[in-house]
């Protein structure tokens, strides 16, 4: 398409209902008649959100927050995806014959409303397990056939005991290969589930001509899962890391609903600390203060500690942060064909020479400076890092030592040539359910 990439915008514990937030469009009725029973769609009304350390949160396992100040984070992001994509919103390939496009953990719903209108001829379903003010989403994007669901799908939580995930923070590097699948090599949950922990009841060999019916069986163990009431064309899912602890079991679950030969879509980024030249020391290694020299380390010393110590405590959580998930062997392992990944290079900040490079870069600099809080404030003031439980004080201030080390580099107060050349790597990777599933 030939479109033009739309335009960026000006960039304690408390358990409440979540202030100055309105309820999703027709929160009463938030199903249509197509998928009423796709899943077990709660009103606004029934959801308890958490105000915790000046932040709103969902519910008291997952570490985003839901509030205004991310609602408005999450639509620059947006943007930049759209932007890095030259306007497209998908690599994936809409027919006419896509009719059911599922946003997964859709958040404002920024893609759902932009899909509904750039496809009117598909239905756009978003779900997520929170509430956000999807009327200013629509306002700004236009209405669309989109039906809002909320629904938190994780369906598999986290196991109690957490030692065996934990024990490899002692040789895990979060700065070598953010994306390497080895980051936890989780099983999926339904492999974790113990034979033996089943009904022990007693059961009867009956001769292949008896009856069919044993009452002395109990039905077996209903497995968890998504029970929407029609299968989709295209799954969608973008920045879900850090969401569940069993992906073996998610993209299961979205091959499972799928059609024969439909597609899913998982975007996110990594942004890995630019290289210093002649430099040999490794991140998150480190160093005195005196002047840097030839193999010290970058000027980046809070942003390490903190990226590591929020490493660890995802860990410690249960649901793991970087972008693993996106590893195509999971996706081959659940069925999928046809995996293909698409890469584009984001700067940050506005050191490119090129306009529109300029303008994507001052967006995406915005969105790591607003990122810094809510990925880790939750997560070190709740599980802590490898050393100690953070305050929300000690959070808040490690962050805005870290964005002045950001600031400072991006507009080239550290080194003016070193700068040049830090981006973050965008990336969709898509696979297709055989036509013959």
């Amino acid at each position: 398409m030939d479109e033009e990439p739309p335009q960026p915008d000006d960039p304690g514990r408390d358990h409440t209902a979540a202030q100055n937030k309105r309820a999703r469009t027709d929160s009463d009725t938030s199903t249509s008649v197509e998928s009423l029973e796709s899943t077990r769609t709660l009103e606004s009304e029934d959801l308890e959100f958490i105000n915790e350390h000046e932040r709103v949160y969902g519910n008291q396992s997952y570490y985003m927050p839901c509030d205004q100040s991310e609602q408005d984070r999450l639509t620059i992001q947006h943007q930049v995806f759209v932007y890095a994509l030259k306007g497209q919103l998908t690599t994936t390939k809409v027919t006419p014959l896509t009719s059911r496009i599922l946003d997964l953990g859709t958040g404002p719903g920024h893609w759902a409303v932009a899909m509904a209108q750039r496809y009117p001829h598909a239905e756009v379903v978003g779900v997520d397990m929170a509430v956000w003010d999807i009327e200013t989403t629509e306002e700004d994007g236009g209405t669309g056939r989109v039906t809002w669901e909320i629904d938190d799908l994780d369906v598999w939580g986290v196991e109690e005991e957490m030692d065996e995930l934990t024990s490899r923070l002692e040789t895990y590097n979060p700065f070598r290969d953010p994306a390497a699948r080895n980051l936890t090599e989780s099983p999926s949950r339904s492999r974790l589930r113990d034979p033996e922990s089943q009904s022990q009841s007693p059961s009867i060999t009956l001769p292949e001509s008896g009856p069919s019916f044993n009452p002395y069986m109990l039905e077996p163990e209903v497995q968890p899962g998504w029970h929407f009431s029609q299968p989709f064309d295209l799954v969608h899912l973008r920045a879900m890391r850090g969401t569940f602890a069993y992906w073996e079991d998610v993209y299961a679950e979205i091959y499972n609903n799928l059609r024969p030969g439909g597609w899913i879509e998982i975007a996110d980024y990594e942004l890995v600390l630019p290289e210093m030249p002649n430099s040999t020391s490794q991140p998150g290694e480190t160093t005195d203060d005196a002047p840097m020299h030839p193999g010290q380390q970058l000027p980046f010393a809070a942003l390490i500690k903190l990226y590591k110590s929020m490493m660890e405590a995802s860990f410690k959580s249960g649901r793991p942060l970087g972008t693993y998930y996106m590893h195509p062997t999971y996706l081959e392992d659940a069925g999928f064909k046809d995996i293909r990944t698409t890469f584009v290079n984001v700067p940050v900040g506005q050191w490119p020479e090129d306009e529109e490079q300029r303008k994507i870069g001052k967006m995406f600099l915005i969105i790591l400076l607003e990122s810094l809080e809510p990925h880790s404030l939750r997560l070190l003031t709740r599980h802590g890092d490898a050393e100690k439980i953070w305050s929300a004080e000690e959070v808040r201030e490690c962050v805005e030592l870290c964005k002045k080390e950001i600031l400072d580099w991006s507009e080239g107060l550290v080194d003016e040539r070193r700068r040049e050349g830090w981006c973050a790597n965008f990336k969709w990777i898509i696979g297709r359910k055989s036509k013959n599933a």
